[in-house]
């Protein structure tokens, strides 16, 4: 009895250690929860982040191929304008050679005076009376200013190539001079684009190198929720197992004093039986009941030779008295 009670008055104490525990563990488990929430959202800001960033170091790098694919065209058209003025510039220099050999002794502007002396020959040839001396002199002389006059109309158009190739070449200069200015804007833009496209890419990589130290505190984070998770549910397992004893316990300590209360009953009830005293039907009832099963199930009551020694009349009536 002494050692039911001592265990009775031990349980309590283990199962309210046990209920501070699985509190205590409850809220560490909801401060880890919280943790892992927070470190959740990070990683998810960390996402976006290196998205935004990818996107921006794409459209950079579209732009540098943009910009590389108009510095080779610039290039290329640059090359072909020096190589088109290097022509005009060799043009030019025949041209000027051989004008200068059809000009030598043949003043710029005498075309017009020789194309109208070669028409007074002709009408002069053709309306007056000439000697044949006359007319031979004329002859030669016409033909002379003819041979003139052509030369005079080769430079002439020497002259007009030449203008016309001085102008291309101008045009063509005017749009070196552009194509250079384009260039070293193109240069500029790429230079720059090189730098925003590296520090955009060191930038993200330092953003997946924090993602994975992320993943590495999330993991751990799981882990010691799971352990958390195995002790709870082990203190938990105690506890119902702790409960339920001391439930039994209490089971059995009730029922032996109801035993120990229903012996005493019955005692009382015999003794009043023996000394002749009137008992009520639950004192008759107790006083003649046979001894309990070991099963510690009451047994039904039966009429013994006690029944048969009544004084007088029948079994008494429930709530009478004999």
């Amino acid at each position: 009895m002494i050692a039911c009670v001592g265990l009775q008055q031990k349980d309590p104490n283990e199962i309210d250690a046990l209920n501070q525990k699985i509190t205590s563990l409850l809220n560490y488990r909801v401060g880890l929860i919280t943790e892992i929430k927070n470190l959740h959202q990070k990683r998810r800001d960390l996402r976006n982040e290196i998205r935004a960033l990818s996107e921006k170091a794409r459209s950079t790098r579209d732009g540098l191929n943009k910009g590389y694919g108009e510095y080779k065209e610039a290039r290329k058209i640059r090359r072909e304008t020096l190589a088109k003025i290097r022509e005009i510039r060799q043009n030019m220099l025949a041209i000027e050679s051989e004008l200068g050999k059809v000009e030598q002794n043949l003043p710029r502007r005498e075309g017009d005076t020789i194309e109208e002396r070669i028409k007074a020959a002709d009408w002069k040839l053709q309306t007056e009376r000439l000697t044949r001396e006359e007319e031979r002199q004329l002859v030669e002389m016409v033909k002379d200013l003819e041979l003139k006059f052509r030369l005079w109309k080769k430079a002439y158009a020497a002259r007009q190539e030449l203008s016309s190739l001085r102008s291309e070449m101008n045009q063509l200069k005017r749009r070196l001079d552009g194509l250079s200015a384009s260039r070293e804007k193109v240069e500029g833009e790429i230079e720059s684009g090189k730098t925003r496209l590296t520090y955009d890419v060191k930038a993200r990589d330092q953003l997946f190198n924090e993602m994975e130290e992320l993943n590495e505190d999330i993991s751990e984070l799981e882990q010691t929720i799971a352990k958390t998770d195995a002790q709870l549910e082990e203190l938990r397992q105690k506890r119902r197992e702790m409960l339920k004893e001391s439930k039994g316990h209490d089971r059995d300590a009730s029922q032996r004093k109801e035993q120990e209360m229903l012996a005493k009953a019955k005692d009382a009830a015999k003794e009043k039986l023996q000394r002749g005293e009137k008992l009520t039907f639950e004192e008759l009832k107790l006083a003649l009941e046979d001894e309990p099963e070991p099963t510690n199930q009451p047994s039904q009551p039966s009429q013994n030779d006690d029944s048969k020694s009544l004084p007088l009349g029948d079994m008494p009536e429930r709530g009478s008295t004999v």
